[in-house]
């Protein structure tokens, strides 16, 4: 009967050093897991917002180096033309400025008319006319981050004037996923995984302990049968009785 208590209480400290490695390697791997997620997050999140900028870019550059080239092909007494087609476009909603720049630095046409006659003083502006060439640049305008984009006007292989056009820098395409989501992400990977090792754990230890109690329990055998034994107690005495 004192056998069975034994083993009860045994059994306890078989889960205990399975239950510390499990917790262990679980919680290294959660860590690893969690700093994987968050840094594949903020690189596919780093990766999109590029390339909505980018695609911003490439679009007003496309839409300045059309209307270019449609200054370009109506010749010199155009003005009112672009003015109106400056016009037509203003309302769009990203475009926040567009303008036709003489070498004078003097706005000639406007999507604004109030701008027309007035000097630009912008920094892709001046880059545009010291480089001789198109800028595209990221900055302020009216207060809202933009992307800027100079493209020259050219006329008799000279430049003629500058089309400059902002348009407001796109938003944030994507944001990382919040800690709670994370956390969320790794249990329901790390879980499963502590589960699958303490189970491992414990059917390996008990492996390990049935092996060694059956290994000490034969040398224990093997050691009582190896000790000498006691010799018989019942040994014949003569008889004390008279001597016939």
């Amino acid at each position: 009967m004192a056998d069975a208590p034994a083993s009860t209480s045994r059994l306890p400290r078989t889960w205990i050093p399975a239950l510390l490695i499990s917790l262990l390697v679980s919680g290294f791997c959660a860590a690893a897991l969690y700093l994987m997620l968050a840094e594949h997050d903020r690189a596919l999140v780093a990766q999109r917002n590029a390339t909505a900028v980018v695609t911003t870019e490439r679009s007003t550059h496309a839409t300045a180096r059309t209307l270019a080239w449609f200054i370009e092909s109506l010749g010199g007494d155009s003005l009112a033309a672009i003015q109106q087609t400056l016009e037509q476009h203003a309302p769009q909603a990203n475009l926040l400025s567009s303008a036709v720049i003489t070498e004078d630095n003097v706005v000639v046409a406007a999507g604004n008319p109030a701008a027309i006659g007035t000097q630009l003083h912008d920094a892709a502006w001046m880059n545009a006319r010291n480089s001789q060439s198109s800028v595209i640049a990221s900055g302020m305008e009216k207060g809202r981050p933009a992307v800027i984009v100079v493209e020259p006007i050219r006329r008799d292989n000279r430049i003629a004037g500058w089309v400059r056009l902002a348009v407001a820098a796109p938003p944030d395409a994507a944001a990382p996923r919040s800690e709670d989501d994370l956390a969320l992400d790794v249990a329901l990977v790390i879980v499963p995984l502590l589960l699958l090792l303490f189970a491992l754990l414990i059917l390996t230890m008990s492996g390990l302990m049935s092996r060694v109690r059956k290994l000490l329990g034969r040398i224990l055998l093997e050691a009582q049968e190896q000790l000498p034994r006691p010799l018989d107690s019942g040994l014949d005495t003569p008889s004390q009785g008279g001597v016939a």
